[in-house]
């Protein structure tokens, strides 16, 4: 975005990036007074080429701030800001969403530093509960995240509590009015998101469930594919059609009865 920014608003930059995207980056910053730690997720304007993706840019900001739920992160504030370039020619406008700051990192790192980078059972539960009350919190309420994955799960600075973050997917849905634009990560995309002409509900958040928890307790995620773009999705596609294979049930076998899948013979 060219030059640095310093400050947006009462909030001073830490010059430190959470999480970077196509057209949206997020940054740590301390309000001036207060010294309250946030995270602000800045967008350049500019860079939405998309009339979908314009359309919908304070859809984020409005689907969060009616959410009150301890698992989910916090809405602090939205702001606009303009910002010249280097050059000091042009000057871009920023659509600054200010939220609570997740200072444990994200869940999958967390995981990463325990043994055959797997959490226990018992220390796998309680973020489990969490998670659940979360979408359930959510669904309650006729919004859908549309883009639950490891890297969207944070913890707060304890490491004790979950913190579901990025809505900017997120939609509102009824059993009259379901969902049409496929979205999300492949990997952790339901079947139905690989028809481009089928609609869907809440449900396509608790595959991804499925698939959070599995990683959680296996280390690794079921469906995945080293192939480019190009064959990315129809491969993955494949392999979630198949579903649960021998390979799945070797690497659950260290659950305990009642947690992993019914073991289906090696036939199937």
């Amino acid at each position: 975005m060219g030059k640095k920014i310093q400050c947006i608003g009462r909030y001073v930059m830490e010059g430190q990036t959470l999480g970077k995207g196509t057209f949206a980056r997020v940054e740590l910053a301390s309000h001036s007074i207060t010294g309250c730690k946030v995270a602000i997720k800045i967008i350049d304007t500019r860079k939405l080429k998309e009339e979908y993706m314009r359309t919908n840019l304070h859809r984020e900001a409005r689907i969060l701030g009616q959410l009150r739920h301890p698992n989910i992160i916090r809405l602090y504030e939205t702001l606009k800001a303009v910002h010249k370039t280097s050059s000091g020619r042009r000057a871009a406008t920023l659509y600054c969403v200010c939220m609570e700051y997740a200072a444990g990192g994200e869940l999958y790192s967390f995981i990463k530093i325990h043994p055959e980078n797997r959490l226990p059972e018992d220390r796998a539960r309680p973020y489990i509960r969490q998670i659940i009350s979360a979408v359930h919190y959510l669904h309650e309420r006729g919004v859908a995240h549309r883009d639950l994955k490891m890297e969207n799960i944070m913890l707060d600075e304890k490491k004790k509590n979950i913190k579901i973050v990025d809505f900017g997917l997120s939609n509102t849905f009824s059993k009259d009015n379901l969902m049409k634009t496929h979205c999300g990560s492949p990997e952790y995309a339901a079947p139905e998101l690989f028809n481009p002409s089928e609609k869907y509900g809440p449900e396509i958040d608790i595959w991804s469930l499925g698939i959070i928890f599995y990683t959680m307790l296996v280390g690794k995620l079921p469906f995945t594919t080293p192939s480019s773009d190009q064959f990315r999705r129809r491969e993955l596609q494949s392999q979630i059609e198949k579903g649960l294979v021998n390979c799945h049930f070797k690497e659950m076998m260290h659950l305990t009865p009642g947690i992993s899948f019914i073991h289906r013979d090696s036939s199937s």
